[in-house]
């Protein structure tokens, strides 16, 4: 039976109803926020295993969060917690906004809630999965602990998203190999392949710009031209 505790974002009343049914249903434990202010504060105070948050929330007064990607954006500043964007549109380019944001995953409206309970699990799934295998690397001044999921820099702790981690993890514990960047997306994220290995680029950049100290000339993640990345050991 499933304990984690999970978070839903939603301004659909009915939609929201029938998905907690659903989860509960799965043993999960489920909050329920109506809008972004709200959402935060129970990201806050009560440390979900896993947002599941809508892309399209009605406005709110000044300062507030004006819409899903708003609350994306203010978690991800602050926490590691996975993030299930759930959006009415298919459109290509927010769903690629909401990935490269950090968005572990993103599902269209309307959708079968079988395959939404099976993304879940898988999500959870992920960010829980160690194996004896998954022991602590160290490259140089670099350390990473898959267990704790942290990484340290000269003994300074980088802070990291948990798709990031994903990534580097993916990489480090096979260093010299190369990827592709579709291999890297299922992989990491263990999914259905959206068709935007672009998204890869980004996240990449993102662990370069915290990780390396020259971004530019990366010492770790190298790019492999025409192929994808792979993680030097040397």
């Amino acid at each position: 039976m499933a304990s984690e505790r999970l978070l839903l974002v939603d301004d659909d009343r009915a939609l929201c109803q029938q998905l907690k049914k659903q989860l509960v249903r799965e043993g999960y434990a489920v909050a329920v926020a109506e809008t972004g202010t709200e959402a935060l504060r129970l990201v806050a105070d009560t440390a979900p295993h896993l947002v599941i948050l809508d892309i399209s929330l009605a406005p709110e007064g000044d300062g507030a969060p004006c819409d899903g990607i708003d609350v994306l954006r203010r978690i991800r500043n602050t926490y590691e917690t996975p993030v299930f964007m759930l959006s009415a549109t298919a459109v290509g380019a927010v769903k690629v906004m909401a990935l490269t944001m950090g968005a572990d995953d993103y599902m269209t409206k309307p959708f079968d809630v079988q395959e939404f309970l099976a993304r879940v699990q898988v999500i959870l799934r992920r960010m829980a999965r160690t194996t004896p295998s998954d022991r602590e690397k160290r490259f140089g001044e670099l350390r990473i602990d898959p267990e704790s999921r942290q990484i340290w820099r000269n003994g300074i702790e980088v802070i990291l998203t948990a798709i990031e981690f994903e990534l580097l993890w993916t990489l480090a514990s096979r260093p010299n190999r190369v990827f592709s960047r579709e291999q890297l997306i299922e992989l990491a994220w263990k999914h259905t392949y959206y068709g935007v290995p672009k998204v890869v680029d980004v996240h990449i950049g993102h662990i370069r710009k915290k990780m390396e100290a020259d971004p530019a000339n990366p010492v770790y993640i190298k790019t492999v031209r025409g192929v994808g990345y792979r993680f030097s050991s040397d």
